[in-house]
């Protein structure tokens, strides 16, 4: 099967976040990933978080109603889509918020296909394990809550087929620490002794990263909203 995949695209009205992060480009460049993952006979696509952005002048009204916008673009192309939510889509949205507004579903969940299970979850927490939209985003401060951890266990330990385990902060050691999940080392060894995930999709890090701990792949995909031409990428599971 093919899975499409972006992350980072910060979309918002604003031309430039922060110097580098062309956000209202984000809405095209989201279009022609769509566009191509048609063309190519992708069967799912994942976006790894951080859909949406705001400026300092950006209402709760400009944010859903950015949000809705793009949903809807992505919707348009009639493939199965899910959103890793990131820290940034917790900036002024609630979790309900991103539920109603665009059908999506907050992790933890495993999308289960023929051949794969998709195990999806959400380490926007901070460490009092309250999640960024009620206690407030700190980016460089992000955790699994137990739940998600014994999700996890328990969706591994139950599956009859190949896994892979997508979240927005990195479970990679080797990339800038500040965006490690704090207890990324306990999620990554039961991640390795389960002995059925095939690879780690994570956002997050901009610049993007491929690291191979115990023989799996955790491949970091660069922003969408820095990237000039790798801002998407359709990798092909057999």
């Amino acid at each position: 099967m093919k899975i499409g995949l972006f992350t980072d695209a910060h979309y918002c009205k604003s031309e430039v976040l922060g110097g580098s992060r062309y956000a209202l480009a984000s809405f095209e460049k989201t279009k022609a990933s769509m566009e191509h993952f048609k063309r190519e006979g992708v069967d799912i696509v994942f976006c790894l978080g951080d859909l949406t952005d705001n400026d300092l002048n950006d209402t709760y009204l400009d944010v859903a109603e950015n949000f809705k916008a793009i949903m809807s673009l992505i919707y348009s192309y009639d493939i199965p889509f899910y959103l890793v939510p990131g820290n940034h889509d917790y900036h002024i949205m609630k979790g309900d918020d991103i539920e109603k507004i665009g059908g999506i579903r907050i992790p933890p969940y495993t999308v289960s296909t023929s051949k794969y299970d998709f195990i999806v979850l959400d380490a926007n927490f901070r460490e009092s394990m309250e999640r960024f939209d009620s206690a407030g985003v700190v980016w460089d401060d992000s955790n699994l809550p137990q739940d998600q951890v014994d999700f996890l266990e328990k969706a591994l330990s139950s599956s009859d087929r190949k896994c892979v385990v997508l979240v927005h902060e990195n479970l990679d050691p080797s990339v800038d620490k500040r965006h490690i999940i704090k207890n990324a080392d306990k999620i990554r060894d039961i991640i390795s002794k389960s002995g059925k995930v095939c690879m780690v999709l994570q956002g997050h890090y901009h610049p993007g990263n491929t690291n191979i701990i115990d023989d799996i792949p955790y491949i970091t995909l660069p922003a969408m909203c820095e990237s000039s031409d790798d801002y998407f990428r359709i990798i092909e599971l057999n």
